[in-house]
């Protein structure tokens, strides 16, 4: 179920009915089987567009609870929610610009990246071409207390004229449902961040972390944000936003970078060692597994593989780590063996550079009630298909 909401329906929640409904609503069940229960509740002393509002908004709030620190005192529309940073993640961006007086939020949704913002600079002004989204930036800013500083304008930014001194936006990645990966798919597209940069020539762009490093325009630096080992997103960085190199991964929370200037080339290769290293999607993304595996002192197991092996385990926040248990080229019944003997109660498949399904492939392997979790990894080693079995160090 889709939420969505009107201007009238936004002017509805801020009245001081829909704020004690929605306080009531944060102590209920709103599980999908409680949904209809709690509508017809609400129906009792809501019009329906009232009541489905208050529902949507609730709901809204619980889901909003995982990127914001105070979400039951914000409003959001859905599509915002989800395309919204995390607090730690927007918190990290805005420290960016904490030397400019004022900086432009552009295309700021429901505020998410305005608050962060107006924590840091004297002045935003926040752009948004949705009437729905810019009223609800404006009420968000106010339900921080950020109001005096922050100035909300509904239209599109790439028709401004902005009086800021740097600027961050963020295009909509989204084709009605369906979600969009390039720079030249975005809405606005890079073109028209690449024409801002003749107006304010320091800008950021949050852009899909999937985005191709051929996509990415040359005077650009690339950072790749990593939250607690989950990918978050890929900021462009252009003119005195730049850091000074071209491609970097960041780990949050703790502000960890792992940077280059130019593409690393390829390392040496080898066997698995006493230990296996799977990198975070951030140095993968970034294209840094070979500057971290000089880091580590630790080598790929092949070229094109992106799992480093080393006799020596080294502690990192950029991996990580399993010990290796057994390893050797693929072959099924050896492996259900090695599975049965160690008496796994658990398998986990992980796979790189093999075509096989992991899901299914789990199921074709042997588990006994009660013992240990266990992983095994479908790869190559030096050209050749390989497994390894091995168990993870949670703590090295």
């Amino acid at each position: 179920m889709a939420y969505t909401l009107t201007l009238e329906q936004v002017d509805f929640l801020t009245s001081s009915r829909a704020q004690a409904a929605l306080e009531a609503l944060r102590g209920m069940d709103l599980g999908e089987t409680e949904l209809l229960h709690r509508l017809t509740e609400l129906r009792q002393s809501f019009v329906p567009a009232e009541a489905g509002a208050l529902l949507g908004q609730a709901l809204l709030q619980q889901r909003a609870a995982a990127k914001f620190l105070d979400a039951d005192r914000l409003l959001f529309t859905e599509e915002a929610l989800e395309q919204a940073s995390t607090h730690e993640v927007a918190r990290y961006r805005a420290e960016r610009f904490g030397r400019y007086r004022c900086v432009a939020d552009l295309g700021c949704g429901i505020g998410a990246d305005t608050l962060a913002l107006a924590e840091v600079v004297p002045e935003v002004i926040a752009v948004e071409r949705d009437p729905v989204r810019a009223q609800l930036t404006t009420l968000n800013a106010a339900a921080r207390g950020l109001a005096h500083k922050v100035r909300v304008l509904c239209g599109d930014w790439t028709q401004m004229t902005l009086p800021v001194e740097a600027a961050f936006a963020d295009p909509s990645r989204r084709h009605g449902e369906r979600r969009v990966f390039g720079l030249h798919q975005m809405e606005p597209p890079i073109s028209a961040v690449l024409h801002l940069l003749n107006q304010v020539p320091d800008v950021a762009v949050k852009v899909a972390p999937g985005v191709q490093h051929d996509e990415v325009p040359s005077e650009a630096e690339v950072e790749f944000i990593s939250e607690r080992g989950a990918l978050k997103e890929a900021l462009l960085a252009f003119g005195g936003l730049r850091s000074g190199v071209r491609w970097r991964a960041t780990l949050l929370p703790g502000r960890h970078h792992l940077e280059a200037s130019a593409p690393p080339g390829s390392g040496p290769a080898r066997q698995p060692g006493a230990y296996l290293y799977e990198p975070d999607p951030a140095v993968l993304r970034a294209g840094l597994v070979t500057v971290l595996a000089d880091q580590i002192g630790a080598e790929q197991i092949d070229s094109t593989i992106a799992y480093l092996t080393s006799d020596i385990i080294t502690p990192t926040l950029w991996a990580r780590v399993w010990r290796v248990e057994r390893h050797g080229s693929f072959h099924l019944k050896t492996l259900r063996r090695w599975v049965r003997e160690t008496g796994a109660g658990e398998v986990i498949v992980k796979k790189r550079g093999s075509p096989i399904d992991t899901d299914a492939f789990r199921r074709r392997l042997p588990t006994t009630l009660g013992g240990p979790c266990v992983t095994v990894f479908l790869t190559r080693s030096l050209g050749r298909p390989w497994m390894v079995l091995g168990a993870e160090i949670k703590e090295p």
